[in-house]
């Protein structure tokens, strides 16, 4: 569907039983983006036949201008997954930043393809009468990138700004500390409307970053007051902060939960000793 000119939704389908962050979770998005000259694609969604189809059939119908790029914006099989049927079937080249490149070709292509074209922070891709701007986006993977389209305001967030819930940030591939300086950097663009890895549009970017920002700040003060009576594990944390959570849900919990720690260790303001954290 159009979201605005130029613009496009390629979302299809919906996420493979089990691998639902949380029930109602919506399916990973994807977006057409073209000017006069050129298009993209920002992700390409699971590696599913049936949104395969759904999507080049959409391509054939809209007949957009060359596509010059499939950007992956981050190495999850949800967001890339679809790539490399679409490369196959339109023969057009695969992109991502280079921090993403090694993990993207073996993880999701099995040595298949290749990436092509490393995306680098501030480069920017003409596509006649709309540029977009790439953004290094740190935090959710090393290599995340977001994109910019700066004539209409427009963001392309992928899974760094969601609307639906918080990111996930997993101990040894993300990096709480780079999240929260990447949120900050997003709220410098000023942009009109996020369009995020899942979800709907975003109509007021600057209350969202904000939440978002503000969000993990209080997680931080969390942490620090639940460590404040003495050591304790990630699952006492985990009690303590979130009280009442699905059983399902725990292990999401406490991959964020290890993040923030890390990131509070790093500033010096926390210490692991065995099992447990303690405040430093």
């Amino acid at each position: 569907m159009e979201l605005e000119p130029g613009i496009h939704s390629l979302t299809t389908g919906q996420l493979p039983i089990g691998r639902e962050p949380f029930k109602g979770f919506p399916p990973p998005n994807s977006y057409l983006v073209f000017g006069t000259d050129a298009s993209v694609l920002i992700d390409a969604g699971w590696d599913d036949t049936a949104d395969h189809e759904a999507r080049t059939a959409y391509l054939r119908d809209l007949g957009p201008p060359p596509l010059a790029a499939i950007i992956i914006t981050h190495r999850h099989p949800d967001h890339g997954g679809g790539a490399l049927a679409l490369h196959r079937s339109t023969g057009a080249p695969l992109a991502s930043h280079a921090l993403e490149r090694e993990a993207i070709e073996r993880g999701l292509f099995g040595g298949e393809a290749r990436i092509t074209r490393e995306l680098r922070d501030g480069e920017e891709l003409d596509l006649g009468g709309l540029t977009l701007e790439v953004v290094h986006a740190p935090g959710h993977t090393p290599g995340c990138i977001a994109l910019f389209a700066r004539e209409r305001g427009a963001l392309f967030t992928t899974d760094t700004v969601m609307g639906v819930s918080t990111t996930l940030i997993r101990p040894g591939e993300g990096s709480m500390a780079d999240y929260g300086r990447t949120l900050e950097r997003l709220r410098s663009l000023r942009a009109a409307t996020m369009y995020a890895g899942h979800g709907g549009p975003i109509t007021d970017p600057e209350s969202r970053l904000q939440a978002l920002i503000g969000h993990r700040q209080r997680r931080e003060t969390e942490l620090l007051d639940a460590l404040a009576g003495g050591p304790r594990t990630v699952q006492e944390l985990r009690e303590a902060i979130y009280a009442g959570l699905p059983a399902a849900r725990e292990r999401l919990a406490d991959q964020q939960l290890v993040s923030g720690l890390h990131k509070l260790r790093d500033d010096g303001r926390v210490r692991a000793d065995d099992e447990r954290w303690a405040r430093a």
